[in-house]
């Protein structure tokens, strides 16, 4: 018998000896560590064309900077600010600024600020 065989008879044992209790616990903690791990690929932080560094939304040094995707920054080859410091933050709970734009729309910011409001609506 050949390897592959073996390997499909060693599957079927396996399959056949795990409760289904055991099944559901296997396939719940490769959900979770799917969505943990494109969780954090999917961090948004702030950074200009010509910037050097990559900063959180509430950072007074993003000034008009363009969202984008954690790991595209990395990429790019910017490094963190080191004012907001984005890595640690967000290790923080990061929910979107409960502040309202001058047009009446809901700031898009995302912030960790205990008040729940960005740098800009957060002083007023």
């Amino acid at each position: 018998m050949d390897s592959f065989g073996r390997l499909i008879k060693t599957c079927l044992y396996l399959q056949l000896k795990l409760s289904t209790h055991m099944k559901k616990i296997i396939v719940l903690a490769f959900f979770l560590v799917i969505g943990v791990s494109f969780t954090a690929l999917c961090q948004t932080v702030y950074s200009s064309a010509k910037g050097e560094k990559y900063h959180t939304a509430d950072c007074n040094l993003s000034g008009d900077a363009d969202n984008m995707k954690l790991d595209a920054a990395r990429k790019a080859g910017k490094k963190p600010c080191g004012v907001c410091k984005p890595d640690e933050h967000f290790k923080d709970k990061v929910i979107q600024c409960k502040g309202k734009t001058a047009d009446g729309n809901r700031c898009k910011r995302m912030t960790a600020s205990k008040a729940g409001k960005c740098y800009q609506h957060g002083t007023k």
